[in-house]
């Protein structure tokens, strides 16, 4: 297969610890599922002309989300306060993949300009690795 489309991807949580998932909100876009791993230098001083290293650890990112602004949408996302498990989902019911981890939710309307549509960002933390089910 040469390629998946986009459409049908939706971000989802949980309030009832992974058992059940609800659409957070139509977004627009999402973010990196990982991070590049640092690199550790093991370069001795016998080397002459390049350095040598190992690969280290990823980051846990935060996750970031546009959507259109909606009022009750931004309202019903800012009400979650506590410690959610989140999925990132391709295809309907996550038939392309799904990407799971946990962490807190935040949202904020985002600045805006003339003949623009009003938009909110959403971050999810990751405090946990983001793996695939």
């Amino acid at each position: 297969m040469s390629g998946i489309n986009t459409a049908g991807t939706f971000l989802m949580y949980s309030i009832d610890d992974g058992v059940t998932f609800l659409k957070m909100v139509d977004i627009l876009g999402y973010p990196d599922m990982g991070s590049t791993p640092s690199k550790l230098d093991t370069t001795d001083l016998s080397a002459l002309k390049f350095k040598t290293s190992v690969l280290g650890l990823q980051e846990v990112p935060d996750l970031t989300f546009e959507a259109n602004y909606d009022d009750a949408k931004y309202d019903e996302v800012s009400a979650l306060n506590e410690t959610y498990t989140f999925q990132l989902q391709f295809g309907t019911d996550g038939v392309d993949g799904i990407f799971e981890w946990t962490g807190e939710v935040t949202i904020f309307a985002m600045g805006g300009g003339v003949d623009e549509v009003r938009k909110m960002q959403i971050t999810c933390s990751a405090e946990t690795e983001i793996v695939t089910v």
